[in-house]
């Protein structure tokens, strides 16, 4: 189940347990399976064998035609509310039930018997490749859907129907629990819409009613166990009709329902929708697999359309001289599901607008869940349920999301206005892809949110494990901290050294340049000297880093076009026949669907992936195990797959006058050692994790003015994580920037320090909520598509004024970390449900990390950061009279000079930074020069003048408004609105029930 809520088990009133009802509830799992698949199943069930592993509770279900079905539990922090939720793995037959970890310990039998009956259902109808049933027939009321069949949803109820009427006459439990079940039992029938609910005195609608409860009856019949159609014939009449004990118990139970259901908090879906869900057509019917090329490609001219008028407002706004002030978004992808119709979107329309491979990895099965939190369809995208979902179909949803509100078709980096104001730098691009010379500038209003994806690729021979540097970028970081050390003990040279090597980074210089500075700088020994064993070893790793680096541009530079990212692949930014032989370094399912995208682009190509073990995970995706039946079998197999320890890049030159590559590697199957040799090279090795790139700026303009960088852990009331959030402290002002999507799950290591802990607490509370038996991953489509619809949900609820709504936390909850299960597991243990447990709740124990705060050298001691300034809201002038920053000068005031800035360290600068020109290291000698120490306005230079055409230039002067009016108005989309979006769908979220 997608997840599902009872009114009977108000969530928000149950206590909150800490990991000793976790591990008892997966240990009455283990306890209870069996009765429960054997009620459920019945005849259809051979045998259940329960074991553990890593911590976790799983159970083998065999069927009566032998066929195996493997089903995992654990017991996690769920949404409010909800009590179960399954991922269904029809690729590998693989099946995770999570339960809430607020869950009564007396309900957990009854939830999993109807998470198991639905994941059943879901086995049984993609064995014979057949669509889901989309409406379900088992609900309350007269009305019936046109097809008389039963939804996997209602195969879940129909499960919890067996089970309590087996409990209901089971011989190993008390009359009370007997009495209990049956109550519950009959209680279900009314939500289940089998018992007609209107008054007997009025007849047309309990007519109505009653020959729709008896429709329901015959259409689930088939799935009915014996106990449940004996109880039926019994309880299945109105109130009035019923036995006097049993409808003492209905009433009861209907007044408790009622109560209950007052309490139960809204779920997303239940918020004002006024746009239309993505995927549909006018009549609200989800786009036929034949129309989904086309609709993209009329998608995407419309999503331009709207882009180039939104550019176009803006453009005329700063041509007025009205500043605009914007919510601003950066990125989009899955976490456009979230989007706010009234954000202005700046979304570069990347990754799966320009992926050439066959689809997202996950079949439509494994990424059902997207009809409940992005209101799509996946099923109507493919033939088959078992298929991945079509490129077409994640192409027209991200582009109808997009078009909801002012979009972009761009990127964007946040900058400081030397007032201090957060202001977004936006380079529109056009159809053709290429970026505008010309930035547009808005200022920021609230906190900006920053979706920009994956991030960047290691690059390989990157030093790995506890001291390990990941890229030249943290490389050149920690350096730079160690020469701040020797600068503080007044060490000749770190200052200048320290200085030129930020200028070098910030400048694009290559690897080689900078690493030919340090190791010929007289600092070179004085750098590794005086560092203990952990840190010497950390310190020597970045040396290496910067030196695979440089062999990697070597590399490039020798082989154009031949020596590749991952993500060049993946964004089709490459030529599959520049090689007819490839090298793909990383085994992971980056690497693997590189190797995909290459082999299908060039039929003539051999491609072989090296690196460790190919991840578990991968077996339980749809790509990878159709991708080795295709390509690695056969006479002529054109894919090969090798184990070794990836370095750093080796090339050699080929008979034919080209750089090639080579690697050594070994076929596990066999022992067998070979020597890979290829013109191309694709290194998929992982990813590196530093700023998203909308911030690095940011973070260099705020160290550049002695500001600090901080970092938090974004959770919701329910402990869901919706990303994480950066506080940047500078000259009196905090700005926060939230971080959503595959990019929050990726922490910056200068903010988050690995040794605190807290990346590897993240992941495996990843890996925990979503194992890799689903066929899924935290960053993946579809949860990401959760994370940000529940993350739009605790914005909305904080702006509202709920203060508990966004948890900033410094680590994952408590919650979170896997307890030791210590219970046994037997799969022939009694069904009787164990007593409830109610452990008194504790505070966490575990130490509160400090996280990443940093702090900056004084203004003026480092190299400007970019080659032009973003426009400021306060003059020389204005800062002179102490004006407010709500006050601006006219348009047709005359500029002010700038006056000499006074050379104390506290002094903000009042003109926009600008790039000091950067002095390379002299040949041979290791010298550096850069800007001069201490100097008050190195790296300063007053703004241009005006430039005639380009709008907003003379607002570089004359500040900003802080009004709500140069808002532009959203692009009238109707006018253009292809024949696509139509009406109104259905809602996306669920009620009670579902």
């Amino acid at each position: 189940m997608d997840g599902w809520t009872d009114p009977r088990a108000a969530m928000g009133t149950l206590p909150q347990y800490p990991h000793a009802h976790q591990d008892e509830l997966v240990s009455a799992a283990g306890r209870g399976m069996a009765p429960v698949a054997a009620a459920v199943l019945g005849d259809g069930l051979l045998s259940v064998d329960a074991d553990r592993t890593d911590g976790r509770q799983f159970f083998v279900l065999t069927d009566s035609r032998g066929g195996t079905a493997t089903v995992w539990v654990d017991a996690v922090p769920l949404v409010r509310g909800t009590l179960a939720d399954t991922a269904t793995n029809t690729t590998s037959q693989h099946y995770v039930i999570r339960v809430s970890d607020r869950l009564p310990t007396r309900m957990l039998h009854r939830v999993l018997a109807r998470e198991l009956g639905e994941l059943m259902a879901v086995r049984e109808r993609a064995a014979g490749g057949l669509a889901p049933v989309r409406q379900d027939s088992l609900r309350e009321g007269a009305e019936l859907p046109s097809e008389q069949a039963l939804s996997a949803a209602d195969r879940g109820r129909v499960g919890e129907l067996n089970w309590l009427a087996a409990r209901s006459s089971a011989p190993d439990v008390s009359a009370e629990q007997q009495s209990e079940a049956r109550a519950e039992f009959s209680a279900l029938l009314d939500p289940y819409g089998m018992r007609p609910t209107a008054a007997m005195s009025d007849e047309a609608t309990f007519r109505a009613q009653e020959r729709a409860a008896r429709a329901r009856y015959r259409v689930a019949f088939g799935s009915l166990s014996t106990e449940a159609v004996s109880l039926l014939e019994t309880l299945a009449h109105p109130i009035e009709a019923l036995p006097p004990a049993d409808a003492t118990a209905l009433r009861a139970a209907r007044d408790a329902a009622v109560r209950a259901e007052r309490q139960v908090e809204a779920f997303i879906g239940r918020r004002e929708i006024t746009m239309p869900m993505p995927g549909y057509d006018q009549n609200g019917v989800p786009l036929p697999r034949d129309q989904l090329e086309p609709a993209a490609e009329r998608w995407a001219q419309y999503r331009e359309q709207v882009s180039e008028r939104t550019v176009a407002a803006l453009q005329g706004q700063l041509a007025e001289g009205q500043f605009p002030l914007r919510k601003v978004v950066i990125g989009g992808g899955a976490s456009l599901t979230g989007r706010d119709p009234e954000a202005l979107l700046v979304d570069a329309a990347g990754r799966w607008h320009l992926d050439p491979g066959n689809g997202i990895v996950q079949s439509a099965d494994q990424d059902r869940d997207l009809a409940q939190w992005m209101g799509v369809d996946p099923y109507a995208a493919v033939e088959d349920p078992r298929h991945r979902v079509s490129i077409h179909a994640v192409r027209v949803w991200e582009d109808q999301l997009a078009t909801q509100g002012d979009v972009v078709n761009g990127r964007a980096r946040l900058r400081l206005g030397l007032g201090g104001e957060l202001l977004a730098e936006i380079r529109p691009s056009g159809p053709d892809g290429q970026e505008s010379d010309t930035p547009l500038w808005v200022a920021c209003d609230g906190t900006p949110s920053i979706a920009t994806g994956l991030t960047p690729d290691a690059v390989p021979g990157m030093p790995r494990g506890a001291s390990g540097v990941e890229s030249r970028s943290e490389a050149v970081r920690l350096i730079g901290d160690r020469l701040r050390e020797l600068e503080g003990r007044s060490v000749p040279g770190a200052r200048e050294l320290r200085a030129w090597l930020t200028g070098a980074e910030r400048g694009g210089a290559d690897a080689r340049t900078v690493l030919g500075a340090l190791e010929s700088s007289a600092l070179k020994d004085a750098i590794r000297d005086g560092l203990d064993a952990e840190d010497t070893a950390r310190m020597d790793n970045c040396f290496t880093a910067l030196d695979s680096t440089g062999k990697w541009e070597t590399a490039r530079e020798a082989a154009p076009g031949r020596a590749l990212l991952g993500d060049e692949v993946a964004e089709n930014r490459f030529d599959p026949r520049a090689a007819q032989h490839w090298i793909i370094a990383g085994s992971g399912g980056t690497g693997v669907a590189n190797a995909e995208i290459i082999l299908r682009e060039n039929p003539d190509a051999y491609v072989t992936i090296i690196g460790n073990s190919p991840p578990a995970a991968l077996r339980h995706q749809v790509q990878y195990p159709e991708m080795l039946e295709r390509y690695a079998t056969g006479e002529n197999p054109r894919l090969t797959i090798g184990r070794t320890e990836v370095g750093a890049i080796e090339t050699y030159q080929h008979e034919n006058g080209e750089t090639w590559f080579q690697a050594d590697y070994v076929i596990e199957a066999t022992g067998e050692r070979r020597t890979a040799r290829a013109g191309g090279y694709v290194c998929s090795l992982g990813r590196t994790n530093p700023l998203p790139p909308a911030l690095q700026v940011l973070a260099d303009e705020v160290r550049d003015r002695g500001g600090e960088i901080s970092g938090d852990l974004q959770f919701d009331r329910d402990d869901q994580y919706i990303g994480y959030g950066l506080t940047f402290a500078v000259e009196g002002r905090e700005h926060r920037v939230d971080v959503d999507g595959a990019a929050s799950w990726q922490l910056p290591r200068e903010i988050f320090a690995p040794k605190t802990g807290v990346q590897a607490a993240l992941n495996q509370m990843g890996q925990r909520g979503l194992p890799s038996e689903t066929g899924n991953a935290a960053p993946g489509f579809s949860p990401i598509a959760r994370q940000s619809a529940l993350r739009a949900r605790a914005v909305a609820e904080a702006a509202a004024g709920d203060p508990d709504a966004v948890r900033r936390l410094p680590t994952v909850p408590e919650r979170w970390r896997r307890p030791e299960l210590t219970s046994p597991s037997t799969a022939t243990a009694t069904s009787t449900a164990p007593t409830p447990v109610a452990p008194a709740v504790t505070a966490p124990t575990a130490v509160t990390p400090t996280v990443g705060t940093e702090t900056a050298a004084a203004p003026g001691t480092e190299p400007g950061t970019s080659t032009e300034a973003p426009p400021t809201r306060t003059t020389a002038a204005q800062t002179a009279t102490a004006q407010t920053p709500t006050e601006a000068t006219p348009a047709e005031a005359t500029p002010q000079t700038t006056p000499e800035p006074t050379p104390e360290p506290t002094t903000r600068p009042t003109q926009p930074t600008q790039p000091t020109p950067e002095a390379s290291a002299a040949d041979g000698a290791g010298a550096t020069a850069g800007p001069v120490a201490g100097g008050p306005a190195a790296g300063r230079a007053a703004p241009a003048d005006p430039a005639p055409g380009i709008s907003g230039s003379h607002l570089w002067q004359m500040g900003v408004s802080r009004g709500g009016a140069g808002r532009p108005a959203a692009p009238d989309r109707q006018e253009q609105q292809p024949p696509q979006p139509g009406l109104e769908p259905p809602e996306p979220g669920v009620g009670l029930d579902d």
